[in-house]
């Protein structure tokens, strides 16, 4: 991970301790204090984004927890806790910090406290490379962190509901004085998508280290934006655009890039990755027990690197998922799934847009490129489906297959039962079938009971 010094540590420890203080006064409600050790240099601002444990470790994992590509028996759920066992079964209502709420909110403060302290050194000719580089830094981790909030608190964008639905509070300073209130979804979705989009004309086209934003995971979180609002058009843009910066594809053939038998089948930083962030600790322990569904692993072919890639035997001869690709780097480091930018779920994006576009050849060559990179060599036969509607369902199948654990199926599952897919999520336990009908108000989580109380925020309807 790329190093902060001792100096910024300790900044960066008493945010710590002030996030960690506001969850028994208000989330945040943190005051900048001039009496602590300021960020004043480019160079400090850099060292305030460069904090991986907070910046790059934030995207919600409430919703991936909540999806359907895995199943507990009620004697594994048994052995967790009751949070755990209310979040599995759509009832956990009352619930504190820490959270993804409050996750989510830390790369928020800190990206406001160096956007602020920008604007008090100011940009010059000399500086001016810089400058842009942290600005768009900044501006790209809120929209990060808004994106991944919205998908988890927020019903799903609809253009006819999206300007009265409940969004999340937009933050447009570190002064924590400031009242929170909830701003729509369409308010939500303007901010995040302005603010991506100016990240995207401010950062490199490639960035020195995944850690750190570019100009292509701009281009890939807004594809991935977009493509969550049903906007297939802008969604095929942004895909399209990063594509033609990055789209290298690992081949699951070469042991060199894919260890099939290994614990951890991909290596630290892949050369797919193009923005690395993890999603939340909050999710963790029921995806590392998680059995996963039988019929989506039966879904892959036998020939599919993918199936020995991706599991492994799991509990009570079940099989347990594998294929993250967050990898730890040495034995005391701690990974929680994937929920980064990758270039092989923005060739799905592209491939979706394109059939949904009226283009079925055109999607069917991505969807063909990224799998020969997944099946045994000489055993992929292309797809040459000539039906749109038969490529669509095609590409949906694979981009569920291949996205497993990456905090997307939530994501998915919303914004696709919004045009009729018709998903009906089922748990069963101990011979009770619980359910979650297509859009429910449930697809919205619950907001953290102590911030409701704090705030005064209206809470989603459950």
């Amino acid at each position: 991970m790329i190093k902060i010094n001792k100096t910024m540590s300790i900044l960066l420890g008493i945010i710590g301790m002030l996030l960690l203080h506001s969850s028994c006064s208000k989330y945040l409600d943190i005051q900048s204090n001039d009496g602590l050790v300021i960020p004043k240099t480019l160079e400090d601002l850099q060292k305030l984004l460069d904090n991986t444990l907070t910046m790059n470790r934030g995207i919600g994992s409430m919703g991936e927890i909540s999806a359907d590509d895995y199943f507990l028996e009620q004697s594994v759920l048994d052995m967790q806790t009751d949070m755990d066992r209310l979040n599995y079964t759509w009832r956990n209502n009352l619930y504190n910090f820490s959270n993804d709420w409050s996750a989510g909110y830390a790369p928020v403060y800190i990206s406001n406290l160096v956007l602020e302290r920008l604007g008090k050194i100011g940009r010059t000719a000399a500086n001016a490379a810089d400058y842009d580089r942290i600005k768009g830094a900044a501006l790209f981790a809120k929209s990060n962190q808004y994106l991944s909030l919205l998908s988890n608190y927020a019903k799903a964008f609809h253009s006819t509901t999206a300007a009265s639905d409940l969004g999340i509070v937009l933050r447009g300073s570190s002064d924590m004085n400031e009242k929170s209130k909830r701003s729509s979804v369409l308010a939500c979705y303007n901010t995040l998508l302005n603010d991506l989009r100016a990240a995207s004309d401010l950062l490199q086209q490639e960035s020195a280290h995944v850690m750190r934003p570019s100009k292509a995971t701009a281009y890939g979180l807004l594809a991935r934006a977009y493509l969550s609002m049903a906007k297939y058009d802008s969604a095929y843009y942004y895909a399209d655009k990063m594509l033609q910066i990055k789209n290298d594809l690992m081949d699951y053939n070469d042991p060199a890039e894919v260890d099939l038998t290994g614990t951890n089948p991909f290596s630290r930083y892949n050369k797919e990755i193009v923005g690395y962030y993890e999603q939340t600790s909050n999710g963790t322990p029921l995806i590392r027990i998680a059995q996963m569904d039988t019929v989506l692993y039966s879904s892959f072919d036998a020939d599919d690197l993918r199936k020995q890639a991706y599991f492994k035997s799991g509990v009570n001869g079940y099989q347990a998922f594998k294929g993250n690709y967050a990898v730890a780097s040495s034995a005391w480091e701690t990974v929680s799934p994937f929920g980064g930018i990758a270039v092989d779920e923005v060739y799905l994006i592209r491939a979706e847009c394109l059939v949904r576009g009226g283009k079925p050849v055109e999607a069917q060559a991505d969807l063909n490129t990224l799998l020969a990179t997944r099946y045994k060599t000489g055993t992929f036969k292309p797809y040459q489906l000539t039906v749109a509607t038969d490529v669509l369902s095609l590409i949906l199948r694979e981009r569920r297959k291949e996205l497993i654990f990456r905090g997307l199926r939530w994501m998915d599952i919303k914004r696709l039962n919004l045009e009729g897919a018709n998903i009906v999520q089922r748990r069963f336990l101990a011979g009770k079938e619980y359910r979650l009908e297509p859009n429910a108000n449930r697809y919205a989580l619950p907001l953290p009971d102590d911030i409701i109380r704090l705030t005064g925020m209206e809470q989603n309807p459950l």
